[in-house]
């Protein structure tokens, strides 16, 4: 059974809450999207321009200070918008309410991702703030360091992310982004993998073969120079064994993830 998040409304709905973090905002002064928006921050990393992530530090009111980060999202420009309809891949960059909701969504189906603390939006601005994950490696590096060793550590780690990836197309949720480098393994809670970058998350009512075969194509990309046919085949036995839902028979959907990987890599390269 997953962990539901009390979420509270504030500031006229502009502000949505963690129940858990509602002290600790409020004695840093967060009340409102405006207070949200322009906490002090530093920046860590923009990649589109419509959207940027930096640090925070929240103070408690026992003195300690709490690492966090927003991630801020400004309207895409007409002319983006238009271009995106046009290729049929409307709402590329949605807002922070999207993130919001898929890692609540994440949490109740008790899949590992960050800490969601609060979202604001107002207009075409809004903004998500997250407890920072520490302690972590992301999964690329790891893959690249058990080369020739390590093969059990490999193997466990392949199965969990297997079990990851079951229980979120399960949920009806796909990932559009689900490579290696969104990946936060914990060493120290045995390797967890947490899954970050939740801002493209489709859910249930979109949710078809298609993203499944998309999201499994970009894990098999980012991972094929770290892992062997028989690892593969690992996978895809805990996967399938996890996975609910309306399926493809076994060969026909790695064939198109095969093709959907093909695909990828001819326009990576």
């Amino acid at each position: 059974m997953g962990m539901r998040i009390k979420v509270l409304q504030k500031d006229g709905g502009k502000l949505q809450v963690n129940e858990e973090f509602s002290e600790m905002l409020a004695f840093n002064g967060i009340d409102t999207f405006e207070k949200l928006w322009n906490i002090p921050s530093e920046p860590v990393k923009k990649v589109v321009k419509q959207r940027g992530t930096e640090r925070v530090l929240l103070k408690s009111p026992d003195g300690a200070a709490l690492e966090a980060y927003i991630k801020r999202y400004t309207p895409e420009p007409l002319k983006e918008k238009i271009k995106n309809i046009l290729s049929f891949r409307p709402n590329r960059y949605p807002g922070a309410l999207n993130e919001w909701n898929a890692v609540v969504e994440f949490h109740r189906n008790n899949l590992p991702t960050m800490q969601p603390i609060a979202c604001a939006s107002r207009g075409g601005d809004s903004c998500i703030l997250t407890l920072g994950i520490r302690d972590y490696r992301r999964a690329s590096e790891l893959f690249a360091e058990f080369a020739g060793k390590d093969r059990s550590r490999r193997r466990s780690l392949i199965g969990k992310i297997a079990g990851l990836a079951a229980g979120m197309h399960s949920a009806g949720m796909a990932h559009q982004d689900f490579y290696l480098v969104h990946m936060f393994v914990r060493e120290g809670e045995d390797d967890k993998p947490y899954l970050i970058d939740l801002q493209r998350v489709v859910f249930k009512e979109d949710f078809s073969e298609r993203w499944r075969v998309k999201d499994l194509a970009q894990l098999l990309f980012s991972s094929e120079k770290f892992v062997s046919r028989t690892d593969i085949l690992y996978f895809w036995k805990i996967y399938a064994g996890g996975a609910v839902g309306k399926m493809s028979d076994g060969k026909a959907l790695m064939a198109k993830i095969m093709r959907k990987t093909a695909s990828i890599r001819k326009h990576a390269g």
